[in-house]
């Protein structure tokens, strides 16, 4: 029974003031499911049934694998089980699966900079040539590859120039 059948049988009896029988031809369901849901205070929880896993009976030898060798891959475990004439016969997915719940999960594997508006600026694999501030035309400013550059302060150069 769900919890929106357990709701309209309680308001056809509370409310409605209608009798078992007469709530089952409205509802069109059995009397015995008519008086179960009366006979509830609370509404119905679903419980869904744990299936068993094929791999519940290797866990324990893949926890002790992992406390020798905490890096090995998921297909070198599903080896290691299923060495032997009892040995495991389901897929390294269902591995990985357990693997994923009982390793901790990666960091970042970035690293982020912040900085503030102005403080650097990074041209990627291009050349720049030659950049004229006012009458100030610099040397040697083209870059090559990933180079991080600093800013000119414009002001300052304006007056060496002048």
């Amino acid at each position: 029974m769900n919890v929106g059948l357990w709701a309209e049988i309680r308001r056809l009896a509370e409310i409605e003031k209608l009798s078992g029988w007469a709530i089952a031809r409205r509802l069109r369901c059995s009397r015995h499911t008519v008086a179960a849901a009366l006979k509830q205070d609370r509404p119905p929880v679903p419980q869904a049934a744990r299936r068993a896993s094929i791999l519940d009976p290797y866990k324990a030898k893949i926890d002790a694998l992992l406390v020798r060798s905490s890096d090995l891959s998921a297909v070198r475990i599903r080896e290691e089980i299923a060495r032997g004439p009892e040995g495991y016969t389901g897929s390294a997915i269902s591995v990985r699966r357990y693997l994923r719940t009982v390793r901790p999960a990666r960091g970042r594997v970035y690293q982020e900079v912040h900085y503030e508006p102005g403080q650097a600026m990074q041209v990627d694999w291009g050349e720049c040539g030659r950049v004229q501030i006012g009458n100030y035309d610099p040397q040697g400013f083209g870059v090559r590859g990933g180079a991080l550059l600093q800013p000119v302060d414009v002001h300052r150069v304006r007056t060496r120039a002048a």
